[in-house]
């Protein structure tokens, strides 16, 4: 008997598009209570990332797939970074050498020109470890996970008592390492999946939203009137150990609530929306790799100011750059070596042929 096909909910996609909005601005700077960011930021961006994974899937076609998807993007922006990096740093051959060492070997120290570079490396590491212990069972996985997370808090306590110089998970090639602990947060995405799926389509948008904006408020709330420590997942931080990831568990629940009800009802009256947020979800690497240059641009050139005003600043200009050279590319042959998706069919191109 054939299973009928659930339609996308558009609004989980601009989810994911939100996600990549707050790496971006979580990486223009401080401003105040940015705990009440920092806490959920990178946790949303892995578990929406677990949300969409696929059970089933051979390893060697999940290899390709994130090859072809996240790796060759990851090489060839590396190399457009390093030509970027010579360009404005001509003349400082000792500061050349170092910034493309760290910044092609990875690691705690990697070159600030690779800002967002550990996202691509560390997901694509996740989700392929995922996948191998796929055929282990889903209790010997959670297991797994769990176990990196407690490596992880472990090795950021030795780090803070002088025991370890750097993180040992951090410290690794590529920051590969991170991939164990991050592991937890894709399946917690699944988790999600399996959980709130059935609830919208089966019981009122209001009060799923509803419902969704208490979760968001009340962990928040937390934040803001306890001494919970944020997440630095990049230097191998999750914060105050149970406290932190709960809560970033509870606002991203929240956000899928209120995206996959009321944002998508009211998509829903907004039909040529979804071939554009489409577009916008498939930047997302793109962005990634961008944003950083747009923003080490900026605070070399007179922008690097810990101001509000200058803060907002940065993070406009950043976005907005971002995802236009994101569509941009996309629409060219480029696509698929560095945002690894197929090129976009040429939109106004489209009109004239739909209309002639």
């Amino acid at each position: 008997m054939a299973t009928t096909r659930q339609p996308r909910n558009i609004g989980i996609d601009l989810l994911r598009v939100f996600s990549i909005m707050m790496v971006v601005v979580g990486h223009a700077g401080d401003f105040p209570h940015d705990e009440l960011l920092t806490i959920w930021r990178m946790p949303l961006f892995f578990i929406v990332s677990g949300f969409f994974f696929t059970p089933g899937r051979r390893f060697t076609t999940e290899f390709t797939r994130r090859w072809d998807t996240l790796v060759i993007p990851y090489l060839a922006w590396s190399v457009i970074i390093s030509v970027w990096l010579i360009a404005v740093t001509w003349g400082k051959e000792e500061e050349i050498l170092e910034h493309l060492e760290s910044g092609w070997t990875g690691g705690a120290h990697q070159s600030i020109f690779w800002m967002a570079a550990w996202f691509i490396t560390t997901l694509a590491g996740a989700t392929l470890l995922r996948r191998f212990l796929e055929r282990f069972g889903t209790v010997f996985v959670w297991i797994v996970a769990m176990a990196g997370v407690v490596v992880s808090y472990i090795s950021t306590e030795m780090v803070r008592a002088g025991i370890q110089e750097t993180h040992i998970l951090v410290d690794t090639p590529l920051r590969l390492g991170l991939a164990w602990p991050v592991m937890f947060y894709l399946l917690i995405g699944e988790l999600l999946r399996k959980l709130l799926m059935p609830l919208v389509r089966t019981f009122s948008s209001h009060l799923l939203a509803a419902l969704g904006v208490v979760m968001v408020v009340g962990a928040l709330a937390v934040t803001a009137t306890t001494d919970v420590r944020a997440h630095y997942i990049q230097s191998g931080d999750f914060g105050t150990p149970i406290v932190t990831p709960l809560i970033a568990i509870v606002v991203t629940a929240g956000f899928i609530l209120i995206f996959a009800t009321w944002v998508n009802d009211g998509l829903k009256k907004l039909p040529r929306t979804r071939a554009g947020i489409s577009r916008l979800v498939r930047t997302g690497t793109a962005v990634v790799f961008f944003h950083g240059l747009v923003l080490v641009w900026m605070h070399q050139n007179g922008y690097g100011e810990a101001t509000l005003e200058q803060f907002w600043l940065r993070a406009g200009v950043a976005l907005s750059t971002s995802f236009a050279v994101g569509l941009l590319i996309n629409s060219t042959p480029a696509a698929r070596l560095l945002s690894g998706t197929p090129q976009e069919p040429n939109i106004f191109r489209s009109r004239r042929d739909s209309s002639s």
